[in-house]
């Protein structure tokens, strides 16, 4: 970064600050975005010549940023929270050793590696309008992936919801929509399905984005994964144009990235891009360049779906790339990498119930012994995506400066997040509406108490942080299948709160001693983080509280509740204080 040491006045991250010449860490708000740059230029003059008694010293220490960040969200698909040679857990696991993703080992030495991070949803789209919108899916009723329609098991079926998913004049306020007004170029690549087909909300350029590159309704890679893959579905992926034969999507959709991120430059304009990979969605196919590295004895569909995690990473690395050399004529002079601020997170958690390997454990020729389970891919986590339990919702998580380096001490000042640094508060993917209005310095535009999350800066900077509501999660949908035991995929509501987690499964809708009745378990999540051992029996008091508070959290936000298929009724939900049912 190139700075004058006297200009102190910055509008930095986006938000206008001072900050104080004497101990470069106090700010103070200027009142009007256009004053900024005013009281920048006259307290540069008026403070020029005490400042420049400390001009050597100041030129040491990192410097803050005179514009606001260009901000990446790299969006993955179903990547679990295992899913990476990135360890999320307090150490290192097998299947840490199965995957190889040097570029997010290398992101998470740049910056701050999230491990108890959650997606807003155990399915695709409710997440992503979450990023959208700030407001959970059970406020926006976006509460199932759009397309679904009304799905239902042998007890329940799905109440009424926004099937059609997020569309413009619903009345919600997109996080795309308020940076564009703030100056950013909105751009989205890759997997949309915000809107369902047919709909005006299918399009991101009709939810607040400026340009839409191969986002629709469309939840996976329609046509397969290495071209001609657009063929008759070309219309699914907006402005791909012709494709190379035997390109994979993953390849393309990193292409336009980098092809958009050397034209934003080009122009001089801040950029906000939601690099929302199809990778690692199914259907399960290799990476062509990579599979071979693969074939170390692991099962054939496992094999697959390393590559095309290792195929997600080398995205990751060419975009990075990218930010430090943006017209890839090999000179740096025009890097933006010291002012673009990367968030890697999942939609959700890794898929584990279907397509994946069943074969226990096996000894792999690097000396590795996996075992490949039904539902136990994300361990220590219990379950998968679609599931109630952590394995569906909790997600790796990294925050970095790209051009951060890992030996150095942290690049800006406003936003010294520290390198190699690791957070482990609980996060949910409701927070980042808020946060990158702050770092864009956008103020909040809805009612606290009409939308949900907070913002993470306090933490990126190691500040204290106090979460204002607990964590929730509502899936009022049969995601596949019929209700199974011990799976978590079934219908259900659940909240975190501190280090416990309480889940309402809505089994068949009716508390008789018969059938699957509703139920509720308990878990510790500090000391049982596979959520083995249900606390509800030596616990009873704490689970009546939390359960108490998760519906009366549903109530207060109009969640939709499912539809017993025997009396046409919604759930009858237990009263304030009533006894649990086991």
């Amino acid at each position: 970064m190139s700075r004058d040491p006297g200009d102190v006045v910055v509008y930095a991250l986006g938000m206008r600050i001072l900050i104080d010449v004497h101990s470069g860490s106090r700010w103070r708000t200027s009142p009007r975005p256009y004053l900024a740059t005013l009281l920048r230029v006259a307290l540069a003059a008026l403070l020029s010549l005490p400042l420049a008694a400390q001009a050597d010293r100041a030129t040491s220490r990192p410097k803050a940023s005179a514009k606001p960040p260009n901000l990446i969200l790299f969006l993955v698909d179903d990547m679990g929270w295992q899913d990476t040679s990135v360890p999320f857990h307090t150490e290192r696991t097998p299947w840490n050793s199965l995957y190889r993703t040097p570029n997010m080992e290398e992101l998470a030495r740049r910056g701050m590696k999230f491990t108890q991070a959650y997606a807003a949803h155990p399915v695709c789209s409710p997440t992503r309008t979450s990023m959208m919108t700030g407001k959970n899916p059970a406020r926006t009723h976006i509460d199932d992936w759009v397309g679904h329609g009304q799905s239902q098991n042998q007890y329940l079926k799905s109440p009424e919801w926004a099937s059609r998913g997020l569309q413009p004049g619903d009345g919600n306020v997109t996080l795309p929509e308020l940076l564009r007004q703030q100056g950013y170029r909105t751009i989205h690549i890759g997997k949309a399905h915000f809107g369902g087909k047919g709909t005006r909300g299918a399009d991101p350029e009709n939810l607040g984005f400026d340009l839409n590159i191969g986002g629709s309704y469309i939840g996976h890679p329609w046509g397969g994964w290495i071209s001609p893959w657009l063929g008759k579905y070309k219309a699914a992926y907006p402005r791909m144009g012709d494709r190379p034969k035997g390109e994979y999507v993953t390849d393309a959709l990193t292409d336009e990235a980098i092809h958009v991120i050397a034209k934003a430059v080009e122009e001089k304009v801040p950029f906000f891009l939601d690099m929302a990979h199809y990778a690692i969605h199914a259907p399960i196919q290799p990476a062509p360049r990579l599979i071979e590295g693969y074939r170390d004895g692991r099962p054939a569909v496992e094999a697959n779906y390393a590559s095309m995690i290792e195929s997600m990473d080398a995205s990751l690395g060419r975009i990075l790339a990218s930010l430090r050399d943006p017209d890839g004529d090999g000179d740096a002079k025009d890097s933006i990498a010291d002012d673009t601020l990367i968030v890697f997170m999942s939609d959700n958690g890794g898929l584990s119930n279907h397509v994946r390997a069943r074969t226990g454990k096996i000894q792999l020729g690097n000396g590795i012994e996996a075992d490949f389970v039904k539902d136990w891919h994300n361990r220590p986590l219990r379950s998968g995506k679609g599931s109630a339990y952590e394995g569906g919702t909790r997600v790796p998580m990294i925050v970095a400066w790209a051009g951060q380096r890992s030996d150095a001490s942290p690049l800006h000042t406003t936003l010294p997040i520290g390198p190699g640094s690791t957070c482990n508060e609980p996060v949910h993917m409701d927070d980042f509406f808020p946060t990158f209005l702050v770092l864009a310095g956008v103020p909040e535009p809805v009612d606290e108490k009409k939308h949900d999350g907070q913002s993470l800066v306090p933490l990126l900077v190691g500040k204290p942080f106090t979460r204002k509501k607990p964590l929730f999660w509502h899936y009022p949908h049969q995601w596949t299948g019929k209700v199974g035991v011990g799976l978590g995929i079934e219908p259900f509501s659940a909240m975190r709160k501190g280090d416990y987690k309480v889940i309402c499964f809505y089994g068949d809708g009716i508390a008789d001693g018969e059938g699957q009745d509703p139920r509720v378990e308990l878990y510790d999540l500090a000391k049982d983080i596979g959520e083995s051992r249900n606390l509800v029996r030596t616990r009873p008091k704490l689970a009546i509280q939390m359960r108490d508070e998760l519906i009366s959290w549903l109530r207060e936000v109009g969640a939709g509740i499912p539809i017993v298929k025997s009396t046409g009724k919604p759930v009858l939900l237990p009263a304030k204080g009533s006894p649990l049912t086991y």
